[in-house]
């Protein structure tokens, strides 16, 4: 107990962050989830949706209003050490989704193709379950983004664009030391899948089973409770009772087989099953800006260009930050001038009312 006066200090949960913590959280990627401009009710639960799948390294409660602009969200990111932002934006005919990298780019727009809220994929469950909000980051699963092939369409991206999307994904989340980790930990998986000029993104929910074992004994083992035996002479009538067997009951469709340590340290024979909890998505890349939402294009669907013409845009450009660089110095130039001139006005000014005194 604290002293009459003072205040109890938790030593085991309240424990000050170290220097090596703060490294840590510095290093790991975090991401503010936003819209830009009028977007439906369906874009603003998509957004609410993928915030759940970024979780817990986003902001919930994110606060937006259109008088906010792109420089103010930029210094708050550098303020809290955000390291991507992800922004919808839609259209009158198509809706859009940015992945741009702070505070310098790249930036990576996508057309949204379809897309299917948390709720919609739910509710298209034959055994619809509730799954609430995981603590742990979600693990990250690509295919296809590492594949080499060659296309002779100048509009669909090479390989070397989609491998910059395969390290732009892979960045937005931690990485995980699988030898360290827990499998019981992990909750949720992230799939990034790349098939058809098409990107696919699913999100699944993990559940661990007892292998081998009666639907009965699993709920049981799960509660920690004795069930009533009062109409039994035994727990064995109570086993054998009702004692058929459903294919539902056996555990056939669940994917990976794991022999995972228990409280006690006995190992036991856990299986893995995957349940979509949503949202969905498929998108198709549209461009590529090396900088942040601005810059070189390095990939345009709609708008090819030759190498010369790329050339001469990135002579205009940089004459054109040249030109802004002076202009800026001579504003500066002009200013120190101004302020000189105002000093000695004053300084002339006080001496004349000396004098006169």
């Amino acid at each position: 107990m604290p002293k009459v006066g003072g205040r109890r200090k938790k030593t085991r949960t309240h424990k000050e962050a170290t220097e090596e913590d703060l490294d840590l959280i510095g290093q790991t990627p975090k991401a503010f989830i936003l819209k830009r401009g009028k977007v439906s009710a369906t874009i603003r639960q998509l957004i609410d949706d993928y915030r759940d799948v970024m979780y817990p390294f986003t902001s919930m409660n994110l606060q937006e209003s259109d008088k906010t602009k792109m420089k103010d969200y930029v210094k708050a990111a550098g303020f809290y050490l955000i390291s991507h932002m992800i922004i919808m934006t839609q259209t009158n005919k198509n809706s859009y989704i940015r992945f741009i990298q702070n505070p310098r780019g790249p930036t990576f727009t996508f057309r949204i193709l379809k897309y299917a809220n948390r709720n919609e994929v739910l509710n298209a469950q034959r055994k619809f379950k509730s799954f609430s909000r995981v603590f742990s980051p979600p693990l990250l699963v690509m295919n296809g983004f590492q594949t080499d092939f060659q296309t002779d369409d100048p509009q669909k991206p090479t390989s070397e664009h989609i491998k910059l999307v395969g390290n732009m994904i892979q960045s937005m989340f931690p990485a995980i030391n699988v030898q360290n980790a827990n499998p019981k930990t992990q909750k949720r998986v992230i799939l990034f899948s790349y098939k058809n000029d098409k990107i696919y993104i699913r999100h699944y929910y993990i559940s661990f089973n007892l292998k081998g074992i009666d639907k009965k004994m699993k709920k049981i083992i799960k509660a920690n409770k004795l069930p009533n035996l009062s109409k039994y002479n035994s727990f064995s009538d109570f086993l054998q009772n009702n004692h058929q067997m459903f294919a539902s009951d056996t555990e056939q469709s669940d994917l990976e087989e794991l022999e995972i340590e228990n409280k006690q340290h006995n190992k036991q024979q856990m299986s893995i099953r995957l349940h979509e909890v949503g949202p969905r998505l498929e998108l198709k890349l549209y461009k590529i800006e090396e900088g942040f939402m601005q810059g070189n294009v390095v990939y345009n669907r709609v708008v090819s260009k030759t190498n010369k013409a790329i050339e001469k845009l990135r002579k205009i450009k940089r004459r054109k930050m040249l030109l802004k660089y002076k202009r800026r110095e001579e504003q500066e130039q002009n200013l120190q001038k101004k302020t000189k001139k105002q000093d000695i006005e004053e300084f002339d000014n006080v001496n004349k009312k000396v004098k006169q005194q």
